[in-house]
């Protein structure tokens, strides 16, 4: 399921689709409306698969960003906005006592401006919500969108990047390193990812997050 529809969603950029989507991710993950933990409270493997992932990606951008496609200061700023935003959240919920509350406050603020990526990742996260709620596999297709997002920004041409941190075994660099042995150092072009637009649509509807 190709769900990286960048026109519709964060205007081209893969840092803010990132950050909206780990965003939308986690919130989704902390609410009681969402599908069901399997007994004993585990995780499904879908479960596992996106929030791993999420929050690795959510690494990168805050840790690694010269490894992602955009440019690296512009990329610390985002974060940095996303940040504060977060923390304003933290003191404006200090009276709320769980994780889950506070991710309750996020999704019922309605004072986020028009370029909060905090306040999209909270329009998306309800729209997922709503979507679970309709009965749809939202952990399935979370499931898929992480992996095509890893699989988006590990092509790269950027080997001394990845050279310098051979050293930490990151998987973004092993993954960079199977990519690059297979002939594949470029990533897919904007074109690309529209071509699946529509079924894209079919889980997220009309939703310019």
């Amino acid at each position: 399921m190709e769900i990286l529809n960048w026109s519709r969603q964060t205007n081209g950029s893969c840092t803010e689709a990132i950050l909206v989507w780990h965003i939308a991710t986690v919130l989704f993950h902390h609410q009681e409306t969402s599908p069901p933990q399997q007994n004993n409270n585990l995780f499904t493997e879908e479960q596992v698969v996106a929030l791993e992932l999420s929050a690795y990606c959510h690494y990168l951008v805050a840790y690694l960003p010269e490894l992602l496609p955009d440019d690296v200061e512009w990329t610390e700023e985002k974060y940095e906005s996303v940040r504060k935003d977060i923390l304003a959240i933290v003191r404006s919920s200090e009276n709320k006592k769980t994780k889950n509350d506070r991710c309750n406050y996020a999704l019922e603020t309605t004072t986020w401006g028009d370029n909060s990526l905090v306040g999209k990742g909270a329009k998306l996260a309800k729209v997922l919500i709503n979507c679970a709620e309709e009965g749809s596999q939202v952990w399935k297709m979370l499931a898929e969108f992480w992996p095509e997002m890893m699989l988006f920004i590990a092509p790269s041409d950027n080997v001394e990047g990845h050279q310098k941190i051979l050293h930490k075994k990151e998987f973004i660099t092993q993954l960079w390193a199977l990519l690059t042995h297979a002939g594949i150092v470029t990533r897919p072009t904007l074109t690309e990812h529209q071509g699946h637009e529509s079924e894209s649509n079919a889980v997220m509807g009309d939703v310019n997050v």
